[in-house]
Protein backbone atom coordinates (compact mmCIF):
# COMPACT_ATOMS: atom_id res chain seq x y z
CA UNK A 1 0.00 0.00 0.00
CA UNK A 2 2.86 2.77 1.09
CA UNK A 3 4.55 1.22 -2.41
CA UNK A 4 1.83 2.45 -4.38
CA UNK A 5 0.99 5.60 -2.70
CA UNK A 6 4.51 6.56 -3.14
CA UNK A 7 3.76 5.91 -6.64
CA UNK A 8 1.01 8.03 -7.06
CA UNK A 9 2.77 10.97 -5.32
CA UNK A 10 5.48 10.04 -7.74
CA UNK A 11 3.48 10.04 -11.22
CA UNK A 12 1.63 13.52 -9.64
CA UNK A 13 4.95 15.30 -9.21
CA UNK A 14 5.93 13.94 -12.74
CA UNK A 15 2.47 15.17 -14.03
CA UNK A 16 2.96 18.39 -12.44
CA UNK A 17 6.75 18.93 -13.64
CA UNK A 18 5.58 18.08 -17.25
CA UNK A 19 2.36 20.14 -16.87
CA UNK A 20 4.39 23.49 -15.68
CA UNK A 21 7.33 22.79 -19.10
CA UNK A 22 4.15 22.98 -21.07
CA UNK A 23 3.41 25.93 -19.74
CA UNK A 24 6.46 27.65 -20.19
CA UNK A 25 6.76 26.77 -23.68
CA UNK A 26 6.58 29.75 -26.32
CA UNK A 27 3.54 29.82 -28.38
CA UNK A 28 3.28 29.80 -32.09
CA UNK A 29 1.17 33.10 -32.75
CA UNK A 30 2.75 34.74 -29.98
CA UNK A 31 6.41 34.23 -31.74
CA UNK A 32 4.79 35.30 -34.88
CA UNK A 33 3.75 38.59 -33.57
CA UNK A 34 7.17 39.30 -31.83
CA UNK A 35 8.56 38.59 -35.07
CA UNK A 36 7.02 40.95 -36.86
CA UNK A 37 8.05 43.55 -34.72
CA UNK A 38 11.73 42.47 -33.87
CA UNK A 39 11.91 41.85 -38.08
CA UNK A 40 9.38 44.11 -39.43
CA UNK A 41 11.66 44.85 -42.32
CA UNK A 42 10.86 41.71 -45.16
CA UNK A 43 8.65 39.57 -42.39
CA UNK A 44 5.19 38.77 -43.54
CA UNK A 45 2.41 41.64 -42.71
CA UNK A 46 -0.63 39.10 -41.79
CA UNK A 47 -2.38 40.06 -38.94
CA UNK A 48 -3.11 36.97 -36.82
CA UNK A 49 -6.50 36.69 -35.11
CA UNK A 50 -8.57 34.32 -33.50
CA UNK A 51 -12.58 35.15 -33.01
CA UNK A 52 -14.51 32.47 -31.66
CA UNK A 53 -11.32 30.44 -31.11
CA UNK A 54 -10.35 30.10 -35.38
CA UNK A 55 -7.38 31.62 -36.33
CA UNK A 56 -8.06 33.99 -39.47
CA UNK A 57 -5.69 36.82 -41.27
CA UNK A 58 -5.74 39.69 -43.14
CA UNK A 59 -3.52 42.44 -44.80
CA UNK A 60 -1.83 39.57 -46.60
CA UNK A 61 1.47 40.86 -48.79
CA UNK A 62 0.28 40.19 -52.03
CA UNK A 63 -3.69 41.45 -52.35
CA UNK A 64 -4.60 43.39 -49.24
CA UNK A 65 -8.18 43.11 -48.10
CA UNK A 66 -9.40 41.48 -50.89
CA UNK A 67 -7.15 38.32 -50.91
CA UNK A 68 -8.45 35.11 -49.73
CA UNK A 69 -6.25 34.12 -46.95
CA UNK A 70 -6.61 31.17 -45.23
CA UNK A 71 -4.61 30.18 -41.53
CA UNK A 72 -3.60 26.43 -40.28
CA UNK A 73 -2.43 26.49 -36.75
CA UNK A 74 -1.69 23.53 -34.82
CA UNK A 75 -0.02 24.90 -31.71
CA UNK A 76 1.01 21.22 -29.85
CA UNK A 77 3.13 21.48 -32.84
CA UNK A 78 4.12 24.86 -33.36
CA UNK A 79 3.15 24.85 -36.92
CA UNK A 80 1.19 28.03 -38.50
CA UNK A 81 0.60 28.33 -42.17
CA UNK A 82 -1.19 31.20 -44.15
CA UNK A 83 -2.68 30.52 -47.05
CA UNK A 84 -2.95 33.50 -49.60
CA UNK A 85 -5.10 32.58 -52.50
CA UNK A 86 -5.09 36.21 -54.26
CA UNK A 87 -8.12 37.81 -55.17
CA UNK A 88 -9.33 36.57 -58.04
CA UNK A 89 -9.57 32.77 -59.84
CA UNK A 90 -5.94 31.54 -61.26
CA UNK A 91 -4.36 33.89 -59.38
CA UNK A 92 -0.43 33.28 -58.21
CA UNK A 93 -0.95 32.66 -54.51
CA UNK A 94 1.76 32.84 -51.94
CA UNK A 95 1.99 30.13 -48.71
CA UNK A 96 3.64 30.67 -45.51
CA UNK A 97 4.83 28.53 -43.09
CA UNK A 98 6.12 29.25 -39.64
CA UNK A 99 7.58 26.20 -37.25
CA UNK A 100 9.70 26.48 -33.81
CA UNK A 101 12.42 24.34 -33.36
CA UNK A 102 14.11 24.29 -29.42
CA UNK A 103 17.91 24.89 -29.68
CA UNK A 104 20.10 22.18 -27.50
CA UNK A 105 19.65 25.25 -24.85
CA UNK A 106 16.22 25.43 -25.23
CA UNK A 107 16.08 29.00 -26.96
CA UNK A 108 13.73 29.37 -29.50
CA UNK A 109 14.98 28.49 -33.45
CA UNK A 110 12.33 29.83 -35.65
CA UNK A 111 11.72 28.80 -39.48
CA UNK A 112 9.97 30.97 -42.13
CA UNK A 113 9.70 29.58 -45.66
CA UNK A 114 7.76 31.07 -48.46
CA UNK A 115 6.52 30.04 -51.41
CA UNK A 116 4.61 31.46 -54.51
CA UNK A 117 2.30 28.50 -55.81
CA UNK A 118 0.00 28.34 -58.82
CA UNK A 119 -3.17 25.56 -58.14
CA UNK A 120 -1.72 24.83 -55.30
CA UNK A 121 1.88 23.84 -57.42
CA UNK A 122 5.17 25.79 -56.15
CA UNK A 123 6.66 27.97 -58.92
CA UNK A 124 9.65 29.39 -57.03
CA UNK A 125 10.47 29.85 -52.84
CA UNK A 126 13.28 30.54 -50.22
CA UNK A 127 13.73 29.69 -46.70
CA UNK A 128 15.08 31.86 -43.40
CA UNK A 129 16.13 30.74 -39.52
CA UNK A 130 15.52 33.15 -36.82
CA UNK A 131 17.10 32.09 -33.06
CA UNK A 132 16.85 33.55 -30.18
CA UNK A 133 19.63 32.57 -28.30
CA UNK A 134 21.33 35.86 -27.40
CA UNK A 135 17.84 37.37 -26.05
CA UNK A 136 16.99 38.95 -29.37
CA UNK A 137 16.11 37.73 -32.70
CA UNK A 138 18.65 37.08 -35.36
CA UNK A 139 18.94 36.22 -38.64
CA UNK A 140 20.86 32.39 -38.53
CA UNK A 141 20.15 30.52 -41.90
CA UNK A 142 23.54 29.92 -42.83
CA UNK A 143 24.73 29.19 -39.41
CA UNK A 144 21.81 26.19 -39.04
CA UNK A 145 21.36 25.05 -42.24
CA UNK A 146 23.27 24.05 -45.37
CA UNK A 147 23.63 25.26 -48.65
CA UNK A 148 21.29 22.88 -50.68
CA UNK A 149 20.28 25.15 -53.90
CA UNK A 150 23.34 24.38 -55.97
CA UNK A 151 23.97 21.08 -54.68
CA UNK A 152 21.05 19.76 -54.67
CA UNK A 153 18.65 22.00 -57.26
CA UNK A 154 21.73 22.92 -59.69
CA UNK A 155 20.50 26.55 -59.07
CA UNK A 156 22.16 29.62 -57.65
CA UNK A 157 20.94 30.87 -53.88
CA UNK A 158 18.96 33.56 -54.16
CA UNK A 159 19.75 36.84 -52.71
CA UNK A 160 17.64 36.90 -49.25
CA UNK A 161 18.57 38.89 -46.05
CA UNK A 162 16.30 40.37 -43.55
CA UNK A 163 14.45 43.42 -45.93
CA UNK A 164 13.87 40.72 -48.83
CA UNK A 165 10.12 40.94 -49.60
CA UNK A 166 7.82 38.85 -51.31
CA UNK A 167 8.35 38.03 -54.57
CA UNK A 168 11.67 39.07 -54.04
CA UNK A 169 15.10 36.72 -53.73
CA UNK A 170 12.17 33.25 -54.63
CA UNK A 171 14.84 30.35 -55.76
CA UNK A 172 14.08 26.86 -57.28
CA UNK A 173 14.31 24.92 -53.96
CA UNK A 174 11.42 24.97 -52.12
CA UNK A 175 11.28 24.03 -48.55
CA UNK A 176 8.13 21.81 -47.23
CA UNK A 177 8.45 22.64 -42.90
CA UNK A 178 7.22 19.72 -40.71
CA UNK A 179 3.83 19.81 -39.23
CA UNK A 180 4.86 16.25 -37.53
CA UNK A 181 8.40 15.78 -36.47
CA UNK A 182 11.50 17.29 -36.94
CA UNK A 183 12.91 17.24 -40.31
CA UNK A 184 12.32 19.26 -43.50
CA UNK A 185 11.84 18.84 -46.98
CA UNK A 186 13.80 20.30 -49.99
CA UNK A 187 12.11 20.19 -53.53
CA UNK A 188 13.60 21.50 -56.67
CA UNK A 189 11.47 23.16 -58.66
CA UNK A 190 10.82 25.79 -61.89
CA UNK A 191 13.67 25.95 -63.86
CA UNK A 192 16.03 23.63 -61.93
CA UNK A 193 17.37 20.47 -63.96
CA UNK A 194 16.33 18.39 -61.46
CA UNK A 195 12.77 19.76 -61.16
CA UNK A 196 10.91 17.40 -59.37
CA UNK A 197 13.44 15.92 -57.13
CA UNK A 198 14.23 17.01 -53.52
CA UNK A 199 16.42 15.97 -50.31
CA UNK A 200 15.48 15.26 -46.72
CA UNK A 201 17.13 17.43 -44.38
CA UNK A 202 17.34 16.09 -40.64
CA UNK A 203 17.46 18.41 -37.55
CA UNK A 204 19.85 17.69 -35.29
CA UNK A 205 18.93 19.32 -31.74
CA UNK A 206 22.83 18.09 -30.18
CA UNK A 207 24.20 20.10 -32.33
CA UNK A 208 21.73 22.77 -33.27
CA UNK A 209 21.86 22.30 -36.53
CA UNK A 210 19.91 20.53 -39.85
CA UNK A 211 22.08 18.30 -41.91
CA UNK A 212 21.49 16.96 -45.25
CA UNK A 213 19.81 13.14 -45.23
CA UNK A 214 18.39 10.81 -47.93
CA UNK A 215 17.15 12.38 -51.80
CA UNK A 216 13.25 12.40 -52.18
CA UNK A 217 13.40 11.23 -55.88
CA UNK A 218 9.58 12.01 -56.50
CA UNK A 219 7.05 12.95 -57.29
CA UNK A 220 6.70 16.07 -54.73
CA UNK A 221 3.84 15.64 -52.60
CA UNK A 222 1.40 18.43 -54.20
CA UNK A 223 -1.62 17.99 -56.43
CA UNK A 224 -0.01 16.75 -59.61
CA UNK A 225 3.10 15.78 -58.93
CA UNK A 226 4.48 18.39 -61.32
CA UNK A 227 7.58 20.05 -60.16
CA UNK A 228 6.52 23.41 -61.67
CA UNK A 229 3.79 26.00 -61.72
CA UNK A 230 3.55 26.41 -65.30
Amino acid sequence: MRRALTRGVLLVALCAVAAGARAQMPDIVDLYREMQIARGEGFPTYELAEPNGAATASGGVLYGARARVTVTLDRPRFYLRIDDAGDAEGATGFVTEFVMWLDPEGFPLVGLSERAVTAGIPRAGRLRFYSRASDRWNLVTREVFPALDLSVCGTRPPDVDESTTAWAGLGQAVALLPRTGTDIEIWCVGESPVAGTGRRVEWDRLRGRFAASERLAGPPPWPDGSPTGR
